[in-house]
C-alpha cells in the first residue's frame, strides 16, 4: 500500500504545474547561462584573432629591424659612410664634387645678373 502512495505521490508531483514551471525556469536559466557563454567565448575568439593579427606585424618589423641591421653592421654600409661623410675614396678612384661647381654656377649666376639672358647661356656652355 506504501508503495502505491509513493507511486501516486510521484506522478502526483510529475504532473502539477508547479513541478512544470519550476522544470521550465531551471531550463531558461540554462540556456541563459549557455548563451553567456557562447557570447564569452566568442569575444575571447575575437581576442585572439587580434592579437595573432598584432604578434604578425610585430614579427614583420622585427624581421624588417633585423634586416635594417645586419645592413648597418655590413661593409657596404660602412663604405657608404665613409665615402659620405669622411670623404675617402678607394686607392686609384678619383673623385668628382658636384657640390663645388654648384656653388660657383650660383656664384656666376649672382654676378652676372645685369648680363642679358643670351649672354648668361652662353656664360654657362663655354666658361
Amino acid at each position: 500500500m506504501r508503495e502505491k502512495q509513493k507511486k501516486t505521490f510521484w506522478s502526483a508531483v510529475y504532473s502539477s504545474n508547479i513541478f512544470i514551471a519550476i522544470l521550465l525556469v531551471v531550463l531558461i536559466l540554462s540556456i541563459l547561462k549557455v548563451g553567456k557563454e557562447l557570447a564569452r567565448r566568442h569575444q575571447i575568439n575575437k581576442e585572439i584573432s587580434h592579437l595573432n593579427q598584432q604578434l604578425a606585424e610585430a614579427e614583420l618589423n622585427r624581421d624588417k629591424l633585423e634586416d635594417l641591421i645586419s645592413y648597418l653592421q655590413s661593409d657596404q654600409y660602412i663604405e657608404e659612410q665613409a665615402r659620405t661623410q669622411l670623404n675617402l675614396s678607394k686607392p686609384g678612384e678619383k673623385r668628382i664634387d658636384l657640390s663645388e661647381q654648384a656653388k660657383t654656377l650660383d656664384q656666376l649666376g649672382d654676378a652676372s645678373s645685369d648680363l642679358s639672358n643670351w649672354q648668361k647661356w652662353f656664360a654657362y656652355f663655354f666658361k
